[in-house]
């Protein structure tokens, strides 16, 4: 008797603690499978298991929704309102999900079309799909919503009902942290699927050594991928495909960017494979491979993502938005027809990249200004005739050898070869004194340097703006006598933004608000014109810029790469390491400035550092 009370007893205890669990799992429902009645914390939830989460939010939302991006993790960039904007009578939900996966995307599909209104489907493939195939879930937060697998509910419900509680107490401590930090847990945007990157977003991003510093663990090992789900993936696009069309939907296939470190770990003889089997099943918009944007970090949040603006620019690609600036050569439209040239291009690596890494060599770049002998005059930018011939002796003296940008490419191109202790001497703007006092010691000394001109003050001996102060600027003709010389190099510091009319643009920087497309085309304008002065009044190849006050972002870096330019300088003060085989080392160089404040065996100091 007494045993059976025990047992009774025990049995409602083992019931108590269940209906206990249960309430405590179905109240915090931290995958929201429940509804999340009570925190309605749906971002937390997505953030758990974004597969199973948005299954519970459409059931409620969907009538908010007729169109659908299905993806992994890379997704999360193309954004649902400039499909919205494109498409112009649809309302896109992401349902981005962890760890991509072919066979997941697939059943998400049959589920939202035989579910929900789907006009519109755009399926995003990252390369990491390649190596498998219905990869199973370890854990509760990789697994597939029941109504998307075709299980049996109840079981799944009280999987979740009798879940570790460990999870419901993580979802109240997340609340509480929420509370204070509203950004906490809330990695994801409910009412569109993707991730929040608003913070990320705002990181300055231009200057690539700035962004090493900050992000010092970007490269992730690289650990090989073997592409043994290819046929399995093919299959499956091909029934997504079809099942689409054939409910009366849109059927859209993306392939994202992907960054250089990434493309390391396939095989690209097998990614080749891959290409011409999906061709055979659909026409697709491919953005991987090797690219213009593959080998730049500032292009992606880590190794594996990339940024939101690269999604932008990827559907400006695809819509020919021309408020979108969309670099060269990024992007391509797939089909089986042109696949075979396509993919010889893409799945080629670079030189850089399949070369031997080696240390570089260093090359110091000085940087001077104005030259003028009224002592009241000089500062860091403006220095006598005597210390600039100082300064030339005592390089010469010390042993380095003055060099034109066009050796220094030509050696990272493969093409030639940098004597010992090289050095590069440039002048900024084209002032007449470069002329008058520069080029006589150059001719002496037999030394290289470059100028970079601004074109609208070429020749000029008073400034546009009447009473403004102004240093006369050097003729076309000297100009040409100079290039003659062979010590002269004529180069770019752009036509009409140094010193623009236009007040609401500083240098060559963007204006606040405007389009990408609208700076591209001023800015890439204002540099075909002054190139096409020089290059007509000189017969000298432009192909390095300088830019004004120092001035860029990421985008002037690649607009330049688009228009062949193979050199661009920046004002931070530094040496430059220049690799063989690696075009990236010949952007935003680094430049000593030799001011006044200088001595000339402190500047043979800095260049030998």
């Amino acid at each position: 008797m007494k045993f059976k009370k025990w047992l009774m007893a025990f049995i409602g205890g083992l019931l108590l603690i269940g209906m206990l669990l249960g309430g405590f799992n179905m109240i915090v429902d931290p995958f929201g499978v429940f509804g999340d009645k009570v925190l309605k914390w749906d971002s937390y939830n997505m953030v758990n298991n974004p597969r199973v989460a948005k299954i519970a939010y459409l059931d409620e939302h969907h009538e908010e929704y007729d169109s659908y991006i299905i993806g992994g993790s890379k997704s999360s960039s193309i954004s649902p309102e400039l499909l919205n904007k494109y498409y112009g009578d649809a309302s896109f939900y992401s349902m981005m999900m962890y760890g991509g996966d072919f066979h997941d995307y697939e059943k998400t599909l049959y589920h939202l079309i035989d579910n929900y209104e789907v006009k519109n489907i755009v399926l995003h493939m990252s390369l990491q799909e390649i190596g498998h195939f219905h990869e199973e879930a370890t854990d509760f937060k990789q697994s597939l919503h029941a109504k998307v697998t075709d299980e049996p509910l109840l079981p799944f419900y009280l999987k979740y009902l009798w879940l570790n509680p460990a999870y419901g107490y993580d979802k109240l401590a997340g609340f509480g942290e929420n509370a204070i930090d509203p950004m906490a847990y809330s990695q994801i945007i409910p009412e569109t699927g993707v991730y929040n990157k608003v913070e990320r977003d705002k990181e300055d991003i231009d200057n690539l050594d700035e962004f090493w510093q900050n992000n010092p663990n970007f490269e992730l090992p690289i650990g090989k991928v073997e592409g043994q789900a290819i046929d399995q993936n093919v299959e499956s696009l091909k029934r997504m495909k079809e099942y689409a069309e054939e409910h009366g939907a849109t059927f859209t296939f993306i392939t994202g960017a992907t960054y250089k470190s990434e493309l390391q770990k396939y095989n690209m003889e097998e990614l080749k494979e891959y290409w011409v089997k999906l061709a055979e099943v659909t026409d697709f918009w491919d953005f991987s491979g090797y690219t213009s944007m593959s080998n730049d970090p500032r292009y992606y949040y880590d190794s594996m993502h990339y940024r939101n603006s690269v999604g932008e620019m990827m559907l400006g690609y695809i819509y020919d938005d021309p408020e979108v600036y969309v670099p060269e050569e990024f992007g391509h439209y797939t089909t089986k027809d042109n696949v075979e040239e396509h993919i010889e291009k893409v799945f080629t690596p670079p030189a850089h990249i399949t070369a031997e890494d080696g240390d570089g060599v260093n090359v110091p770049v000085l940087m001077y200004h104005h030259i003028a002998e009224d002592p009241s005059l000089l500062n860091w930018m403006i220095i006598s005739p005597e210390k600039f011939r100082q300064d030339m002796t005592a390089i010469k003296e010390a042993g380095f050898n003055p060099i034109h940008l066009k050796d220094l490419a030509a050696y990272v191109n493969g093409e030639g070869e940098l004597p010992e202790k090289p050095v590069v001497i440039t002048f900024d703007d084209g002032y007449l004194s470069n002329y008058q006092y520069a080029y006589p010691v150059l001719k002496e000394l037999n030394m290289k340097a470059t100028i970079f001109m601004i074109g609208w003050s070429a020749g000029r001996d008073t400034h546009r703006i009447e009473g403004a102060d102004f240093y006369p600027h050097f003729t076309w003709q000297q100009a040409q006598e100079m290039h003659a010389s062979g010590l002269i190099e004529l180069q770019n510091h752009s036509f009409d933004m140094h010193e623009g009319n236009d007040a609401e643009r500083f240098a060559a920087l963007p204006k606040e608000g405007e389009t990408t497309g609208d700076y591209a085309r001023a800015f890439m304008g204002d540099t075909l014109k002054i190139e096409e002065q020089i290059e007509q009044n000189v017969g000298n190849d432009v192909f390095a810029y300088a830019y004004p006050y120092g001035e860029y972002v990421l985008q002037t870096e690649q607009m330049l790469k688009d228009l062949d330019y193979d050199v661009t300088l920046s004002v931070n003060s530094g040496m430059n390491t220049i690799r063989r085989g690696d075009p990236s080392s010949l952007f935003a160089l680094k430049r000593i400035n030799a001011g006044t404040e200088i001595s000339s065996s402190k500047l043979v100091e800095m260049l030998s550092e």
